[in-house]
C-alpha cells in the first residue's frame, strides 16, 4: 500500500502545484497574506485499522470561495504540519486515492499560534455491489521495500500450536535449537504485538509463549534503531523484528488460552496466557512450567558471568531442561499524545547437558586431536523489567523514556575428562600418540544485575517545517560477584609428570557508562536535509579475579597465588561526530554519511603495575551510504553501506592467566587495536499481485581490518593450548539468498524455494613447540537449498519439504585435505480434517550427514504423530495426545570449523515420550465463524463484500 499512497501523492501534488499557481494569478490577496501569517496546524491521520497514513494529501482553503491557501502531505508518521496561516474560516480537506474525501471547516483567530486537530480517520470508499460477493485468496507472501508480510493463515498449524511452529514453516526464517530466530539471514532481537513491543528484547516470550491461531498476518521488518527513529538521524545502528498482527475478531475484549499435559517418562507441560486488547490498551500476563525442554524466555542473565563461560564452555540450550516462566506485558496511552508500557519476567531454568566432542588442531605439519566427553548442569533465576514511556508534551515537543533493569542467581556444576592425541596428516585413529589426559571438575555460585536506560527529548520548529533537535541521555550501571573452584589432574606422557590445580577464585566485576547524543536536521532544499550529530560516551569497568591455592593436605590458609589473580580498572571514551545528507523522493530515497570517531582508553593493574596498559588515542572514520529505489509499486531495491569501529572486550585486554582449564589457558593483549568493519547489503524484491508471486533476493558482504582472532600456542611436549587476541588483516565473507514462493493456478498448491550460498574467508595461526607462529588461511564454502510443496484443501493439508547442505574446508597450511560435509534431508506434514472435529496430524524428518570425525555422522528418522479432537461450543476446548520421536533415533550434532580448527560435537537429547494434553481457548468478543472439519477455517481465505483494501505490508510500527 505504500508504493500506492506515494504515486497517488506524486499526482495529487501535482494536481496542488497547478491549482496553487492559478490561485496565485487569480487570488493574489490570499497568497500574499499566507506568506506573512503566524498560525500553524497540526494533525495525525490514520487509516481504519488505526495505522498512520503516509502521502494522504492536505489542502486548506478559503471557505467563502475555496480558494488554496496552501497544502502538503503527511510524513511516514502520518502526520502533517501546515504553517504561515492567517486568522479566518477555512476549510481543510483530506484525500487519498481510494478512500473517502473528508472535508472540515475551521476557524482560526488572532489569538491562536498552534491548532492541533487532533487524529483524523479516513475511511476507505468501498462500493457496495447488490448480491456481489467476492471469494480471494489472501497473497502468502507480500514483499514490500524493507518487509516481508507472510500471510499466517496460509502456513497450517496444529491445534495448540505457537509461533515458534508458525515462524518454522515460512520461508527465509529459521529457527535454530536454541530458539533463537534468524530472518532473511539476520537474528531477530525483537517481536512486536500489533506494532507494540512485547516484553521487549526477549522474543522468545512471544515465540514460544503466544498461540499461532491468533495471529493474521508476520512481518519481518527492517528498521533503524530506537534512537534512530526517534531522532531521524541515523545512529548506525539497525535491527530486524517481527510484528504479528492479531486477528481484528480478537482486538477488543479478553481472549486467552490455558493448556496442561502429562506424558510418559515423568514429563509434564502447563502454560496460560490471559490478554485484554481493547483500542491502544494492551495487557498481557502468561506463566508457565514444563520438563520438555521449553524455554518459555531467554536466560537474559547468561552472559552476566565471565569465569563461568571459560568454566564450563556454556550450555546454550543444549541438553534437557526444567523451566518455569511468569510475567506481564502492557501498553497503555494514545498514540498521538501520551503512552505508556513496559514488562516484567521471572524465568527458572534448571539445564542438564552431557557433551562429546572431538577438535582438530591444525599445526604446521601435523594435526593434533582433542577428545572430550563432559556433563554439566546450569541453574538459574532471572528477574527483567522494562519501561517505556512516549509523550508528545505538545505538538511539537516529544519526551523517551526508557529504563530498564535485570537480576540473575546462578549455580553451575561441570566435570570433565579429556584427552590430547598428536599424529602425523592422514594417519589412522590406531597410529595416534597420546599426549596427555585429564579430569576436571568445577562449579561457581554467582549473582549481578544490570541497570541502563535512554532519556530522549525531540523538538520540532515552527519556523521551518522539517527542522528538528533532539537531545538524548543514556546510561547503564551493572555488578556481578562469583565464587568459583576449580579441581584438575592431567597426565602428561611424553615427560612422564603430573599437574595438578586445586584454586578457589573470586570474581568481581562492576562498571558503568553514561552518554550524550544531540542532533539536528536541517531542511536546505526539497526534499533533501542536512544531518548532524555529535555522541559522547564515557565507560568505565573494573574486574578483580582473586585466585586461591588450596594446600593438598586439606589443612592451613588458602593462599593467594598473585601470578593468577588480577585487579583491573579501565576507563574507554569516545567522540563521533557525523554529517549526513538525507534525501527523499517518491520513488527514491538515500541517506549518505560520514563518522569521525577519536576514542581513548587507559588501564590500570592495581596488583601489578607493570601489567598496567597505557593511554592512548585511537582516530577512526566511518562512512554511510544507504539508498532504496522503488521500481514500481511491486518491485524495489535496496542498496546499504556502512563501515563501523568496535573496540575490544576488558577481558580482551587483560594482560593475566586464566588457569580455569590448565590444558586451555587464555590470557588477553594490551596491544589489541579497534577493528573496523566494512559491511554491504543488497537486497531486491519483486510481487506479483495478480499471481501472488513473491521474489526476494539479498547479497551480503563485510570485510575487517584489524579483526581480532584467537592466537592459539601448541606445546608439543604437554599438549597445552595457550590462547590469546590479536589483530589480523584478511578476515571476509560474502554470502547471498534467493526465496521464491508460487502458488498455483487453483491456489491450493503453492511451491517455494530457498538458496543460500556463503564464502568466509578466515585467519589463524598455527604454532609448534614453541616456534614463531605461522599463519593460516581458512577458506569455508557453503551452499544450502530448500525445497518446500504445500498443498491445501477443507479435507487435509499437506507439506513437502527437502533440504541440502555442502561445506567445504581448505586450509592453506595443508596438515590434511581438505574437509569436506555434507548435510541432507527432507520431511513431511500431512494434517486430516476428520469429521466430528477431528484433526490426524503427523510429521516425519529425515536427516543425513556424512564427512564428520569418525562416529558423527548421523542417519536418523525424526518422527512424532498426533491426534486432537476440538470441543465445546466454538471448539474452545481440545484434547489431544503426541507421541514424540517415534523411532528413538533423534540425536544432535554439528560442526565449527575456523583458521584454527574444526570441531565435532554431540550432545544429548530428550528421548523418546507421549504425552496427553488438554486445551482451552476463549475469546469474549468478535469470535470468527468457522468452517466445520476445520480448526480456523480454510487458510489464506478471505470473504468481503464489494471492493475493500488489499492485504499489504511496509508497516512502521513504534
Amino acid at each position: 500500500m505504500k508504493g500506492k499512497r506515494l504515486i497517488a501523492a506524486l499526482l495529487c501534488l501535482l494536481m496542488i502545484v497547478s491549482v496553487t499557481a492559478q490561485q496565485s494569478q487569480s487570488s493574489g490577496k490570499v497568497t500574499q497574506n499566507a506568506k506573512v501569517g503566524k498560525i500553524s496546524v497540526n494533525g495525525l491521520v490514520k487509516d481504519e485499522s488505526g495505522q498512520p497514513m503516509e502521502a494522504v494529501v492536505v489542502k486548506l482553503l478559503v471557505q467563502k470561495d475555496s480558494s488554496m491557501v496552501t497544502g502538503g502531505v503527511t510524513g511516514a508518521n502520518g502526520r502533517f504540519l501546515l504553517s504561515r496561516i492567517n486568522a479566518g474560516n477555512y476549510r481543510i480537506v483530506f484525500s487519498y486515492l481510494g478512500y473517502k474525501t473528508i472535508s472540515k471547516l475551521v476557524k482560526f483567530s488572532v489569538q491562536d499560534s498552534s491548532v492541533s486537530l487532533g487524529t483524523v480517520m479516513m475511511e476507505p470508499a468501498n462500493i457496495e455491489l447488490k448480491e456481489a460477493v467476492v471469494v480471494g485468496k489472501v497473497p502468502d507472501i507480500v514483499t514490500k521495500e524493507d518487509t516481508v508480510e507472510y500471510n499466517a493463515g496460509s502456513f497450517k498449524t496444529q491445534p495448540n500450536a505457537v509461533i515458534e511452529d508458525l515462524l518454522k514453516k515460512l520461508p527465509g526464517v529459521e529457527v535454530d535449537k536454541d530458539g533463537k530466530i534468524k530472518a532473511q539471514g539476520k537474528e531477530v532481537k525483537k517481536i512486536l504485538l500489533d506494532g507494540k513491543e512485547f516484553f521487549s528484547d526477549d522474543p522468545k516470550v512471544a515465540s514460544k509463549n503466544l498461540p499461532a491461531n491468533i495471529i493474521e498476518k508476520l512481518q519481518v521488518i527492517d528498521r533503524k534503531s530506537d534512537e534512530a527513529r526517534f531522532s531521524g538521524v541515523d545512529d548506525g545502528e539497525d535491527e530486524t523484528i517481527i510484528n504479528l498482527t492479531v486477528k481484528k475478531g480478537m482486538k477488543k475484549g479478553w481472549f486467552g488460552h490455558v493448556m496442561g499435559g502429562a506424558g510418559t517418562d515423568k514429563r509434564y507441560e502447563f502454560n496460560g496466557m490471559l490478554n485484554r486488547l481493547v483500542d491502544e490498551t494492551q495487557i498481557s500476563l502468561l506463566g508457565g512450567t514444563n520438563n520438555t525442554g521449553n524455554m518459555g524466555a531467554g536466560d537474559m542473565g547468561a552472559s552476566m558471568f565471565s569465569g563461568s563461560s571459560r568454566r564450563f564452555g556454556g550450555g546454550g540450550g543444549k541438553g534437557t531442561t526444567t523451566s518455569t516462566t511468569t510475567g506481564a506485558n502492557f501498553n497503555m496511552g494514545k498514540t498521538d499524545q501520551l503512552r505508556f508500557g513496559g514488562d516484567i519476567r521471572y524465568g527458572y531454568s534448571n539445564n542438564d547437558v552431557w557433551q562429546k566432542s572431538e577438535q582438530q588442531n591444525f599445526l604446521k605439519d601435523s594435526i593434533s586431536y582433542d577428545n572430550s566427553e563432559k556433563t554439566y548442569n546450569t541453574k538459574s533465576h532471572n528477574i527483567n523489567m522494562n519501561f517505556r514511556l512516549h509523550w508528545e508534551i505538545d505538538t511539537l515537543t516529544v519526551l523517551e523514556f526508557m529504563p530498564t533493569f535485570g537480576y540473575n542467581k546462578s549455580k553451575m556444576y561441570n566435570h570433565s575428562t579429556s584427552a590430547t592425541l598428536g599424529g602425523h596428516s592422514g594417519e589412522e585413529e590406531s597410529l595416534r600418540d597420546s599426549i596427555n589426559s585429564g579430569e576436571m571438575l568445577s562449579s561457581s555460585d554467582g549473582h549481578g544485575y544490570n541497570f541502563s536506560g535512554r532519556l530522549s527529548l525531540s523538538r520540532r520548529f515552527r519556523s521551518k517545517q522539517g527542522r528538528q533537535m533532539t537531545f538524548s541521555f543514556n546510561f547503564s550501571s551493572n555488578r556481578n560477584e562469583e565464587d568459583g573452584m576449580s579441581y584438575s589432574r592431567n597426565l602428561f606422557y611424553l615427560n612422564d609428570s603430573v599437574s595438578v590445580v586445586d584454586q578457589k577464585d573470586d570474581n568481581r566485576n562492576w562498571g558503568g557508562s553514561f552518554g550524550v547524543r544531540v542532533t539536528y536536521v536541517e531542511p536546505i532544499f526539497k526534499n533533501h536535509f542536512l544531518t548532524f550529530a555529535y555522541n559522547y560516551n564515557y565507560n568505565y569497568s573494573n574486574a578483580d579475579r582473586m585466585a586461591y591455592n588450596i594446600p593438598a593436605d586439606g589443612s592451613g590458609e588458602l593462599q593467594l597465588d598473585s601470578l593468577y589473580s588480577n585487579r583491573f580498572r579501565n576507563v574507554f571514551q569516545s567522540h563521533r561526530i557525523s554529517v549526513g545528507l538525507r534525501g527523499t523522493y517518491p520513488k527514491f530515497r538515500y541517506n549518505v554519511g560520514f563518522d569521525m570517531n577519536p576514542s581513548s582508553s587507559e588501564s590500570e593493574n592495581l596488583m601489578d603495575h607493570a601489567r598496567d596498559v597505557p593511554g592512548k588515542m585511537v582516530f577512526n572514520y566511518s562512512p554511510l551510504f544507504n539508498a532504496a529505489y522503488r521500481i514500481s509499486k511491486q518491485k524495489s531495491l535496496n542498496l546499504e553501506y556502512r563501515g563501523r569501529t568496535r573496540q575490544p572486550s576488558v577481558s580482551q585486554l587483560q594482560p593475566v592467566q586464566n588457569i580455569t582449564n590448565p590444558l586451555r589457558i587464555s590470557k588477553g593483549n594490551p596491544d589489541l587495536n579497534p577493528s573496523y568493519s566494512n559491511n554491504f547489503r543488497l537486497r531486491y524484491n519483486s510481487f506479483e499481485p495478480e499471481k501472488q508471486r513473491g521474489l526476494m533476493a539479498f547479497v551480503n558482504g563485510s570485510f575487517t581490518l584489524n579483526s581480532i582472532v584467537n592466537q592459539t600456542t601448541y606445546d608439543n611436549n604437554t599438549g597445552v593450548q595457550t590462547t590469546m587476541p590479536v589483530n589480523v588483516n584478511g578476515v571476509w565473507n560474502v554470502n547471498g539468498m534467493v526465496m521464491y514462493n508460487m502458488p498455483f493456478k487453483n491456489k491450493k498448491f503453492r511451491f517455494n524455494t530457498m538458496t543460500n550460498a556463503s564464502y568466509n574467508h578466515n585467519i589463524g595461526f598455527v604454532n609448534t613447540g614453541g616456534k614463531e607462529s605461522e599463519r593460516n588461511i581458512s577458506r569455508t564454502v557453503n551452499v544450502y537449498e530448500n525445497l518446500g510443496l504445500n498443498y491445501n484443501s477443507d479435507l487435509f493439508d499437506v507439506g513437502i519439504t527437502g533440504n541440502y547442505s555442502y561445506a567445504l574446508t581448505g586450509n592453506s597450511i595443508q596438515s590434511r585435505e581438505r574437509q569436506q560435509t555434507m548435510n541432507f534431508g527432507g520431511g513431511m506434514d500431512v494434517a486430516v480434517y476428520i469429521p466430528g472435529n477431528v484433526t490426524v496430524g503427523t510429521d516425519l524428518r529425515y536427516s543425513g550427514s556424512s564427512g564428520y570425525s569418525a562416529g558423527y555422522d548421523r542417519n536418523q528418522w525424526m518422527w512424532n504423530a498426533q491426534v486432537s479432537w476440538q470441543f465445546l461450543k466454538g471448539k474452545q476446548a481440545t484434547l489431544m495426545f503426541k507421541i514424540y520421536d517415534i523411532l528413538r533415533q533423534v540425536s544432535n550434532i554439528s560442526r565449527t570449523a575456523t583458521g584454527n580448527y574444526i570441531q565435532d560435537v554431540e550432545y544429548n537429547t530428550l528421548s523418546s515420550y507421549c504425552m496427553l494434553y488438554f486445551s482451552y481457548r476463549f475469546n469474549t468478543m468478535g469470535k470468527r465463524q468457522q468452517r466445520s472439519g476445520r480448526p480456523d477455517g480454510p487458510p489464506g481465505m478471505m470473504r468481503e463484500r464489494g471492493g475493500g483494501r488489499p492485504p499489504v505490508g511496509g508497516m512502521r510500527p513504534f
